[in-house]
This record gives C-alpha cells, sequence and structure tokens, in this order.
C-alpha cells in the first residue's frame, strides 16, 4: 500500500457544492437530465509542496489498480450491451497504407512533409516516464508544451529538440499522487494552454483532476483548479479525464466511478475568460448516470467554435451526438441526436507482434463504453473515429468513422481504416483551417501473431485523397519493436493544428523501441502538413510568441 503525504487542503468551492440546478429533458430519449451550476476558485499558491515522487514500481501499481476498476466497470457494459437494430450497408473502402516517411520533393503540393519529428527526451526519465507513455503536446510557434504518464511535464523551446522539467505540485490529501492521463489544449484567442492531470489517493478510489493554466509556454504556470467530484465524501475516481475548447468555454469530460456503486459520465464547461484571468469561475455540469445506457465515456472535441460536441454509442448501430452550445436561450441545455451508422463488432482482436510476440490491445481497446470515440469539426464538418473489432470485411483490427455535415447532422461518408496485414487503432484527429483532417495513429501486429510492434504514424484525408475521411497512405513516425505484455497501449494521442499556421498540425505518438523498458521510449513530437502549405510552416515554425 502505497503512503500518501499529508498537504493542507486546497481552497475551492467544490462541485457538490452546486449553487442551482437546472432539470433538462432531452426531447430525443424523454429521460431527465441534470446540470450543476456552480463556482470553483483558483488554488491558494505555495499551498502544495512538488508532487511526490513514487518509484516507477509503486507508480506501476497504481495505474494498473486504476485499470482493474475500470476493466471490471467495461464489462459489465459490454456483457449488457443491448440487441442493436440493423445499420446501415458497408460502403467501399480502400486499404489504408503504412509506410515509413521519405523526404518528398520540397513545394510538392500533395506531399505529406514532416516538418519535424523530435524525441520526447523527458518521457523516458525515471520516475516521471511509463512504459504506457500516452504523450500529448501542443505548441505555439517554436515553443512546445508536452506531457506524459506518468507524470512528467516540461517545455521545449527549440521545437521539441530539448526540454526543460516543469515541476507540477502534489494534490489535496483525499488524492495526493500526481498520476497519469494527462490532457493539454492550446486557446489560441487567449493565448493561453491549458493542462489537466489525474491525481489519485492510494488504492486509486478516489482521484481529482487538477487544471494548469499557462499563459506563456515555460517553466511556470498561472494558476491552476482543482476539480473534486466528491467533494469530502472522497469516494467518486475520476477516471479518463479530457479537454476541449469551444470560443468561450473549457470542457472537461471524465468517468466518475463511485466506490459505493455506480458511474456516470460528466462534461463540464468551465468559463474560459475565467480560467484565463485565474480568477473565480464558473462551471456547469452534465451528468447521464450508467442506469440510462450502462456505462458510457466521453471525449470533448478538442477545438471547436460556438457548439461543442461529443458522442457515445447506444448499441453497436446507432451513434448519440450531443452539443452544448456557449451563448443564446439554449445555453443551459444539453441536447442530443442519434443516426444509425454501419455495424461496429466491439470486440478485442488479436493483434500480437514484436519481440517477444506480445498483443498491444486489451478488453477495452474496442468496447461499447467508448474510451476511443474521439472526433473533430472543422470546415462545415463533424467527424468521429473509434476502434472496431474485426468483422466480415476486414480480418484484422481496424478503425471506423463517420463523417457528417455539421449543419443537420447528415451522413456524408462512413471511412473504414483497415490493413489486410495488420491492425491500425486509436486515431486521434483534428481538423486544420481548411477543414482537411490530420490523424496520428498506431499500426502493428496482426491476428495470428508475428506481426511487427504498435508503431506510431501521422497521415492526413484532404483533396489529394479519394473519398471523405480515408486515409491513403500514414506514415512512420515513432518507430519500435516491441509491445507490453500485458496487452496495454496508451490511448492518449494529440492532434492539434499547428500554431500559427493551422494548415500544418501538431501531433504526439509512441513505439517501444529495442525492448520495454523506460529506456526504449521512444516517445515523439510531431509537425506535419502538406507540401502546398509548406512555406505557411516555414515562415512560423521558429516564432518565438511575445509574452
Amino acid at each position: 500500500m502505497l503512503s500518501p503525504s499529508s498537504l493542507l487542503r486546497r481552497r475551492s468551492i467544490l462541485l457538490a457544492a452546486a449553487v442551482s440546478m437546472q432539470c433538462l429533458v432531452n426531447a430525443s430519449t424523454g429521460f431527465a437530465q441534470e446540470t450543476a451550476v456552480s463556482q470553483i476558485a483558483p488554488d491558494v499558491p505555495g499551498t502544495s509542496a512538488p508532487a511526490q515522487a513514487l518509484s516507477e514500481a509503486q507508480m506501476e501499481q497504481l495505474m494498473q489498480r486504476k485499470y482493474r476498476i475500470r476493466q471490471i466497470l467495461a464489462a459489465k457494459a459490454d456483457a449488457s450491451a443491448p440487441v442493436a437494430p440493423p445499420g446501415l450497408p458497408a460502403g467501399p473502402a480502400r486499404e489504408t497504407q503504412a509506410v515509413d516517411f521519405q523526404t518528398e520533393y520540397p513545394g510538392t503540393p500533395s506531399a505529406l512533409i514532416i516538418g519535424r519529428n523530435n524525441k520526447n527526451t523527458r518521457a523516458n526519465v525515471s520516475p516521471l516516464g511509463s512504459t504506457l507513455v500516452e504523450p500529448v503536446a501542443s505548441n505555439e510557434g517554436v515553443q512546445v508544451l508536452s506531457a506524459g504518464n506518468f507524470n512528467h511535464a516540461e517545455f521545449s523551446g527549440d521545437g521539441g529538440v530539448t526540454y526543460t522539467n516543469i515541476t507540477l505540485p502534489a494534490g489535496p490529501a483525499d488524492a495526493p499522487t500526481l498520476c497519469c492521463d494527462n490532457d493539454i489544449v492550446y486557446d489560441q484567442a487567449r493565448g493561453v494552454t491549458f493542462l489537466s492531470s489525474l491525481y489519485l489517493n492510494a488504492a486509486a478510489t478516489n482521484g481529482v483532476v487538477r487544471i494548469f493554466v499557462f499563459r506563456s509556454i515555460g517553466p511556470a504556470y498561472a494558476c491552476s483548479y482543482t476539480i473534486d467530484q466528491a467533494g469530502a465524501a472522497d469516494n467518486v475516481l475520476m477516471d479518463f479525464p479530457h479537454i476541449g475548447m469551444s470560443n468561450n468555454f473549457l470542457y472537461l469530460s471524465s468517468n466518475d466511478i463511485d466506490t459505493g456503486g455506480g458511474q456516470n459520465a460528466r462534461m463540464r464547461k468551465i468559463n474560459a475568460d475565467n480560467l484565463a484571468d485565474c480568477v473565480t469561475a464558473s462551471i456547469s455540469t452534465f451528468a447521464v448516470p450508467s442506469t440510462t445506457f450502462g456505462q458510457r465515456v466521453w471525449r470533448p472535441l478538442k477545438r471547436t467554435r460556438g457548439t461543442m460536441y461529443w458522442a457515445h454509442f447506444d448499441n453497436a448501430t446507432t451513434m448519440r451526438i450531443y452539443s452544448w452550445v456557449d451563448s443564446g436561450a439554449t445555453a443551459t441545455s444539453v441536447t442530443s441526436v442519434t443516426r444509425t451508422l454501419t455495424s461496429t463488432t466491439f470486440s478485442n482482436p488479436d493483434c500480437r507482434g514484436g519481440t517477444g510476440n506480445f498483443d498491444w490491445t486489451d478488453s477495452l481497446w474496442s468496447s461499447l463504453t467508448g474510451f476511443n470515440v474521439n472526433g473533430a469539426l472543422g470546415g462545415g464538418r463533424l467527424a468521429f473515429y473509434w476502434n472496431a473489432g474485426p468483422d466480415a470485411s476486414h480480418t484484422q483490427g481496424h478503425v471506423h468513422g463517420v463523417v457528417f455535415q455539421e449543419s443537420g447532422l447528415a451522413i456524408l461518408a462512413q471511412p473504414v481504416v483497415f490493413n489486410t496485414g495488420a491492425c491500425f487503432g486509436n486515431a486521434t484527429i483534428a481538423i486544420n483551417d481548411r477543414g482537411d483532417i490530420g490523424v496520428s495513429i498506431a499500426f502493428g501486429g496482426k491476428s495470428g501473431g508475428g506481426g511487427n510492434a504498435a508503431q506510431g504514424y501521422v497521415g492526413m484525408d484532404d483533396e489529394f485523397t479519394s473519398g471523405i475521411g480515408q486515409f491513403a497512405t500514414v506514415f512512420l513516425t515513432a518507430s519500435g519493436t516491441a509491445n507490453r505484455s500485458d496487452q496495454r497501449y496508451g490511448d492518449y494521442f494529440s492532434v492539434q493544428p499547428h500554431v500559427p499556421c493551422g494548415l500544418f498540425f501538431n501531433a504526439t505518438n509512441y513505439a517501444l523501441s529495442g525492448g520495454t523498458s523506460l529506456s526504449n521510449v521512444n516517445s515523439r513530437y510531431v509537425e506535419f502538413g502538406r507540401g502546398r502549405d509548406q512555406k505557411c510552416f516555414d515562415r512560423f515554425k521558429s516564432l518565438t510568441p511575445t509574452p
């Protein structure tokens, strides 16, 4: 049993002390849902010591405890999955090719250009790093803010060539250990980067999320906020947190597991101006309990405009799309609609490969609970991608997607990212300023074993690729030779439009190269785009922002 340090309780107004409750009835379902409206104050500076440095073994044990709790609930949800109505027929699909990156002639419009591909030299430093890497990053010109498992955070002033550690504080007394599950988003309007991190108690039965506000990328954050769903009860694990931005709000989702029984999918909407100013902020919380659909897990879009979207599956053929607008008469209401899609096989594929022939997919990899449903918005289109198990047309683990017209959510395409020889998974997407989709994705292993290890790739869907949402070719950025022996591979990658050249992308992914020890972590920070936009990238890639 780990021994958490005893720390001063932070000053904050907890979500549990909601100042008002508004009962919303979703017209699509008829079930009552509530949003809690409250205030949250910034943490008091200087009340927390630096985060406790647990050993690598201790931190791995803590993460395994959290993982087992997640598995138990997900198994119940999948076992009681509702019978799905007939879905849409599968459309034609073209196999996606995964290739080593080769430098192409600069200026060729259709060429995929890797502007930067740098190794994060902090991701494999003990005891901060983990072989379950889960890297995230965001940039502002040449400056980069990065984080990953276990609990490393760092900044770079040279595009990710070198990194300097950022010291993050310990958590409150009921969740003192800075654990994992970092996420990041850059707010271009305010010039602020938000970093979220999960803190746990020793048993992984209580967790809180802390949001750090960086007004400039460097060693010091301006302030932080602690979100504690359980309050004084100390019995809710705020698992799998993700953040995203609309014009005026930061959104935080979490998979809230009550150790007394039950689960809630929650989405929180926090005033971004207040956060950027480090003052008390208004926060609204929308929740759907597991008694409604079974356990479901949400992710907000990374960046959007006046409306935030997220989605889950009611069953294997029915996607539910939620929306929450920034302003107007309906700003306090969360609405949802459903769309019938081609059926997804939610199952654990065989994706064994690399040294030792270990599998990199587990029971949560493609699950109705929805851990891997993530999306992006741009160019008038809303896209979602998620993992799928083998089916009659695709013998390997692969990725399904759907692209909607934002207005009215008409289905434009249902792309499939697959390869007959190996598994694709964990597609994380973003849409750039032109409306093109960028992806960071894992590829490797195969049914029957004997494939390559899972490795990191990037690619684009745009006018140079046929179809909608279908990636013709993805390019290797994180090479590796081995998988962990426990079927685990991180599901926190990041992709965002580059800043300030929003036609390019920044991304993270990783692999294990030469073994499965921490020293073998190959975590990458990548900037990529098309040759036609290379002048935009070259003009701004070395920009140092003015504070």
